[in-house]
């Protein structure tokens, strides 16, 4: 009985992480609950309570929390965008809803917001450049003007594939711990199917941590595997999309992963790229348990 009711636990979570993906590929229009719980295959009836139980946070919680995430976002990335436009654009009925709720979550107003360029942590000094991000661009490092973190790159603008991948999701801050922890689980899973040296693992990052809370950033560890793959919980599906990709090249140490995502993004910025809205992911070419370790963070471009 109580292996039933564990099965029972982690079948829910897998499917609530199909209902977060929907959520967050459909921010900009309205949404219902029976539509949100109808694309995790849930009766409507109890979703809700389900829903709160496994994220801590209400269906229509996420929904705002991610619109105003989003929109923040926006603040920062276009200066010339006025507040009222990206309130309707991130599913905000008037300015004046957008402005009340946007202050009960950053604690201040979208113009001082903006002005301010910060996101969860202040900054001393200067100015931060603006990117254009939007909704789950993931991993996003705002560039300040300080000097530079010295790291060797090869950056290109590639045509990458599309994957088809078993992924494992853990919630909390970017870093060791919770990406050792999503893999770990995603290997339990995967070494006794055969799976593994199949295709390169890949670690999928959907949340802006300069905006979003360390404790509800989304860390994804994924697997490339078959058509027809059948997954067991807490173990789900997705797909990955394909299309151009700012494709840069790293060999660092494990603790040079920050300045690596700093780089990549200054690449984004120097060669006037505009990143699309979805998430980034990084794709590696080796275990990570050396010295260095060598991956690609693969920045998802808007097609011109």
């Amino acid at each position: 009985m109580k292996s039933a009711r564990v099965a029972t636990g982690l079948d829910y979570r897998q499917r609530i992480c199909r209902a977060m993906n929907f959520i967050s590929a459909n921010l900009d229009r309205e949404l219902s609950l029976e539509e949100i719980a109808r694309a995790a295959n849930f009766s409507a009836f109890h979703f809700h309570r389900i829903f709160s139980a496994v994220t801590g946070e209400t269906v229509f919680g996420f929904l705002r929390r991610l619109r105003l995430e989003w929109a923040a976002n926006r603040l920062l990335s276009d200066l010339r965008e006025d507040v009222t436009t990206v309130a309707l654009d991130c599913g905000f009925s008037s300015s004046q809803n957008f402005a009340k709720a946007f202050r009960a979550r950053f604690g201040t107003t979208p113009s001082a917001f903006r002005q301010s360029k910060r996101g969860n942590k202040g900054r001393k000094g200067g100015e931060a450049a603006s990117l254009r991000v939007g909704q789950d661009a993931g991993m996003v490092k705002l560039v300040s003007p300080q000097p530079e973190r010295k790291i060797e790159m090869k950056a290109e603008v590639k045509e990458m594939p599309a994957w088809h991948v078993a992924y494992a999701r853990k919630m909390g801050p970017y870093g060791k711990a919770t990406a050792e922890a999503a893999f770990g689980e995603l290997m339990r899973w995967a070494g006794p199917r055969g799976l593994i040296g199949h295709g390169p693992m890949m670690g999928m990052y959907w949340d802006n941590p300069e905006v979003t809370a360390p404790d509800q950033c989304r860390n994804d560890a994924c697997l490339p595997v078959p058509p027809g793959t059948k997954v067991d919980a807490p173990i789900a599906l997705q797909d990955i999309p394909g299309g151009p990709h700012l494709v840069c090249e790293f060999n660092v140490p494990i603790t040079g992963f920050g300045a690596a995502w700093e780089a990549a993004f200054r690449q984004l910025v120097e060669q006037g790229l505009e990143c699309a809205d979805r998430a980034c992911y990084e794709l590696y070419h080796d275990d990570c348990r050396g010295k260095t370790c060598r991956f690609d963070i693969c920045i998802p471009l808007k097609k011109k």
